[in-house]
């Protein structure tokens, strides 16, 4: 019988109950076999394989026993790609905040038996929900530079520290405007640099087989955020919400620590053994396995391609570049690809998604609902969690297109709902169970806008752009998008307080009907279809 190799394949269907140990942090070592020359199992002792040897050797003769096809086992992969996203968690909680934590600093407060003092106006109360927004914004300008410069991990783990900051700024800052308006620009920039450092680390260390997962558990992540924020803030003071406000930095740091850095980001620093400890460890696997092996050698071919381009002497002037730019953004498919994207962006922000998260318990007081309007809110964050799943289920089998039009749809007639409601009360009309319209309008529209507009337009980005425009384009939307998210935040309580209700919600009603016609129009439909046709469409050709 031939000695066994350390290269591992996974050719056997076989289960077998995991080991603990491993010679990497975290990782989970399993019973292993290879084969004699009668085709019979012969268990593999452990210190065959002990140290590490990366040889190739005769990969039909060593056999890692595990479930059919892949590396992980479900659990184990669902574990690890939660975990890579759980700084979406502490995004989720740092923009449901406002919903709680503003109507409180509005109330007058005593400071004495004979003294009271008026809360903050809608003017500060505007500011405070829209510097998160405008910081991310322009933490979202650096994020990609940091992310290469210092590492993926390390930067998301490096973040936890401003963001703690941040919140407990918050706690100490009481009724204080400067403190809460820097800590809420702190928290922002964080959101900023992780809503562009994240997806990048998830999109590197997930295997083919689970990208879509993963960005499942990112918008799932974010919408439990909003939702355990809802609920502290239902049940707890102001001051004990915004220390259990506190627990998510803290949570993700702790979890996330025990990640390894990115296999692409360590094979661009030279630093090939580590990357590979990092793939083996992601793929649940204590050594290389011919599909770790396989894999690894397309990460270097992709890394070596890429720093080849990066580093190609190029005799082109700025001046060149940027004419080159703007020819290329004057090609009829990337420039109708651009228009659609930035369409899209537009209408996902104007709508009133952003205000109805930031603002919840506010719309359900002024709306009249039978409940109360923190446990409206409550139920709202449940709903968003729930339907945070549907699109992924749904999208390739209806259809980009569709869903944004039913989309816009259920958000119009919703908001429409909301308006006339707001003219009942605002008239002193009551209806028999029309106080139950608010909790419903909103749960649609929640429902709607998850299944579509929310996130449909990120979906569609790669799609609809050739690989020359991606990146700029990527960029820009990026940074337009949080640059609507503060337009939005910033002036609804205004135009709530100046123009009432009725205008404020009908407003959004009238952007989800132009949104609705947009998609009819201008929005093709790219399931099914090859990047080469969908750029021959948009070419017009």
């Amino acid at each position: 019988m031939e000695e066994p190799t350390t290269l591992l394949n996974t050719r056997t269907h076989c289960r077998t109950p995991p080991l603990t140990g491993s010679g990497y942090p975290g990782a989970t070592a399993r019973h292993h076999t290879h084969w004699d020359n009668d085709r019979q199992p012969v268990p593999v002792k452990r210190s065959e394989l002990d140290p590490p040897n990366y040889t190739t050797g005769n990969r039909t003769r060593a056999t890692l026993i595990r479930s059919p096809a892949r590396y992980l086992e479900t659990k184990e992969a669902d574990v690890i790609g939660l975990t890579s996203t759980l700084s979406s968690v502490c995004v989720g909680a740092v923009e449901g905040w406002t919903a709680a934590g503003i109507p409180y600093l509005q109330q007058p407060r005593n400071i004495s038996e004979n003294v009271t003092i008026a809360g903050i106006s809608y003017e500060e109360g505007s500011w405070i929900g829209s510097l998160s927004p405008l910081g991310s914004l322009v933490g979202a300008i650096p994020a990609g530079y940091l992310a290469n410069r210092i590492g993926r991990r390390a930067i998301l783990l490096i973040l936890g520290i401003p963001m703690l900051l941040g919140w407990i700024m918050i706690i100490f800052a009481d009724h204080s405007i400067p403190m809460l308006y820097s800590a809420r620009l702190i928290l922002g920039f964080t959101c900023g640099v992780v809503t562009v450092a994240s997806p990048l680390y998830t999109e590197e260390v997930a295997d083919v087989s689970n990208r879509g997962a993963l960005g499942i558990y990112m918008t799932i992540t974010f919408a439990v955020g909003v939702f355990y924020v809802y609920l502290v803030g239902a049940v707890l003071p102001y001051f004990w919400m915004s220390i259990a406000s506190t627990i998510t930095p803290v949570i993700f740091v702790l979890t996330f620590f025990w990640m390894p850095e990115s296999p692409i980001y360590l094979l661009t620093k030279d630093r090939v053994e580590d990357a590979r400890k990092s793939l083996c460890w992601l793929r649940g696997v204590h050594l290389p396995i011919a599909e770790t092996e396989d894999e690894f050698r397309e990460m270097q071919s992709f890394v070596k391609g890429y720093q080849a381009k990066v580093s190609a002497p190029s005799n082109q002037s700025a001046y060149s570049n940027v004419r080159i730019f703007f020819k290329n953004f004057r090609t009829p498919a990337t420039l109708k690809a651009t228009c659609i994207i930035f369409g899209l962006m537009i209408f996902r922000q104007l709508c009133g998604e952003y205000a109805v998260l930031a603002y919840t318990v506010e719309m359900f007081s002024v709306s009249g609902s039978f409940l109360n309007p923190y446990t409206c809110t409550i139920i709202v964050g449940a709903i968003q969690v729930i339907a945070a799943y549907i699109p992924y289920y749904i999208v390739d089998r209806v259809g980009r297109r569709i869903l944004l039009i039913v989309s816009g749809a259920g958000m119009g007639v919703s908001l429409l709902a909301l308006v006339i409601r707001f003219y009942l009360v605002d008239k002193g009309v009551e209806i028999s169970l029309m106080g139950w319209v608010p909790l419903i309008a909103v749960n649609i529209y929640t429902i709607a806008y998850c299944v579509g507009f929310g996130p449909l337009p990120w979906f569609m980005m790669p799609e609809l752009l050739n690989n020359d425009a991606k990146g700029w384009v990527s960029s820009l939307a990026v940074c337009f998008n949080w640059a609507l998210a503060f337009v939005v935040t910033k002036f609804y309580p205004i135009m709530m307080h100046v123009l009432g209700s009725e205008i404020t919600y009908g407003s959004f009603f009238v952007i989800c009907l132009l949104g609705t016609i947009f998609a009819i129009i201008f929005v093709p439909e790219t399931v099914g279809k090859t990047r080469e046709e969908i750029q021959i469409e948009l070419s017009g050709k």
